[in-house]
């Protein structure tokens, strides 16, 4: 296992926005948690911080370059400390440029054209460019084709770590078979390490014998506004990992294209 591409958080973790607002992750079990080569599932009701632990681990949200302390928790990526002194957003931005893909979980467009989109939201390949319109705009398109756009547009098999927030939302049997074969190539290049939340995955996850319980999180929100009581929410993300996921991602496009062959059967039967 190389040392490159690992995650490695401390507990507690706290972000804090504008003194009236606060998320805290626990461990229920131990202080730390690594994430490195493999698939990891996070599990856990709509507004149970799950998008927001993604965010901070790829460098969209947080406190970067702010002070470190005990109560504060840490971030490393590649022994790289996110709350480091000298830690900035600048460097945050050459780390997401260099390693992260980060899929959100609602499609995003400037607009502009197509190709205007990627060059803006992935970079200036041009030879990869010439892949997209110059005249299609993508915010008329469907939700289904907007999430298959943003696939081409964000998902780069030379990037080490995804994070997929809910990346099979709105997409036919046609297109999960696009995004799992996506998948796959990545990962037999330099994809190592994903991460997946997504509620159509999850009804697969926890009848996996590949993907085992890794640990649960504990997390408390609490807002705080003049003149109101503080509102506490107490919730759990559980979280599942896979160090050998190319048989999970293959056993979903068998089954995919079973169903696109199924539908493919019954639009030819006479009457339906």
């Amino acid at each position: 296992m190389s040392k490159a591409d690992r995650f490695e958080v401390t507990f507690p973790l706290i972000l804090t926005q504008d003194d009236s607002f606060s998320i805290t992750f626990t461990l229920e079990s131990g202080d730390t948690l690594e994430f490195k080569q493999g698939a990891y599932y996070l599990y856990g009701d709509n507004g149970s911080g799950k998008t927001t632990l993604l965010n901070m681990l790829a460098l969209t949200i947080g406190n970067i370059g702010g002070a470190s302390g005990p109560d504060k928790g840490t971030i490393k990526f590649n022994d790289e400390t996110y709350n480091a002194k000298g830690f900035n957003y600048i460097r945050a931005a050459e780390i997401r440029e260099k390693s992260f893909c980060i899929f959100p979980q609602k499609a995003f467009f400037l607009p502009v054209s197509t190709r205007d989109n990627y060059m803006v939201l992935n970079g200036s390949d041009r030879q990869k460019a010439a892949a997209f319109s110059a005249h299609e705009y993508p915010d008329l398109l469907s939700g289904g084709q907007q999430q298959k756009v943003l696939m081409d547009i964000v998902l780069d098999a030379k990037k080490p770590v995804w994070f997929l927030d809910e990346p099979l939302s709105n997409l036919d049997a046609e297109r999960r078979h696009y995004f799992w074969m996506t998948l796959q190539r990545a990962y037999r290049k330099d994809l190592a390490t994903v991460f997946f939340i997504d509620h159509w995955i999850g009804k697969k996850i926890k009848d996996d014998k590949n993907f085992k319980h890794l640990n649960t999180l504990l997390v408390v929100t609490e807002n705080r506004q003049k003149n109101s009581p503080t509102n506490i929410n107490a919730r759990h993300i559980e979280i599942f990992e896979n160090n050998d996921p190319q048989d999970f991602f293959g056993r979903q496009i068998q089954q995919v294209q079973k169903e696109m062959s199924a539908t493919s059967f019954l639009k030819k039967e006479p009457g339906v």
